[in-house]
């Protein structure tokens, strides 16, 4: 069953103008799996008969003692617009969690697991890194990431602490940054990663063009284990 509960906002961080980062605490802090999204309302009431207009985010960070989650959202339409505009710090939401199937595969403790994001699609993917890293699996990740520009590469800094150096493939496609690809994931990117194919599991999460361009490569190479999640 879903959890119901209130958030309070401890941190926000933004990326650039249409994107920020908050750090929610939330009063009821149940167990949640890395890969979850929750729903958050701006609409606070104490008890609901019907779950008020929301929308849904990623947690970008795993279940911990300190009760808080981390969200990334991009301003795109006007309910974003109203959260950007009045979730301060000190302020509270409402949000219900856990949902979702974009999940780890906890029953294979051995095989890869290559995650291809872009955006803020990087936001359960990071999830993924620090549970792999509290499980001693992080050599198991391999990522490629893709961003605009140096404002928007959100989570950068986890990443690079947690996948081995090898295994993180950015892409900044706006902005020359050095020891990052000034382009898009290409195809070949992908086909000459030295994965099995076979026995990988593929994580792909970005726009709707970006998951089914990838979901297609991966389908051509008859990836047998593969996960989407578009936004």
């Amino acid at each position: 069953m879903a959890t119901i509960s209130k958030a309070t906002v401890c941190e926000i961080k933004e990326y650039g103008k249409d994107i920020k980062e908050y750090i929610l605490k939330l009063d009821k802090n149940n167990y949640f799996e890395p890969g979850s999204f929750l729903l958050l309302s701006l609409e606070k009431k104490d008890d609901y008969t019907k779950w008020p207009e929301s929308r849904n985010f990623s947690i970008a960070s795993v279940y911990n003692k300190d009760n808080k989650v981390r969200l990334i959202i991009r301003k795109v339409g006007a309910y974003t617009t109203r959260i950007f505009n009045e979730l301060a710090i000190g302020d509270s939401c409402m949000v219900k969690y856990a949902f979702g199937d974009f999940l780890l595969p906890f029953y294979d403790i051995k095989s890869s697991i290559c995650c291809i994001a872009g955006g803020t699609g990087i936001a359960p993917i990071l999830s993924f890194a620090e549970e792999l890293k509290k499980i001693q699996q992080e050599k198991r990740l391999h990522v490629y990431y893709s961003f605009k520009n140096s404002e928007e590469n959100m989570g950068i800094n986890i990443l690079k602490e947690i996948v081995p150096e090898n295994q993180l493939h950015l892409y900044s496609t706006r902005e020359k940054i050095s020891g990052v690809n000034c382009r898009r994931i290409e195809k070949n990117d992908i086909l000459n990663s030295g994965l099995d194919f076979s026995l990988s599991h593929f994580y792909i999460c970005g726009s709707e063009n970006f998951t089914n361009y990838f979901k297609g490569v991966l389908l051509e190479e008859e990836a047998s284990n593969i996960y989407t999640d578009e936004w």
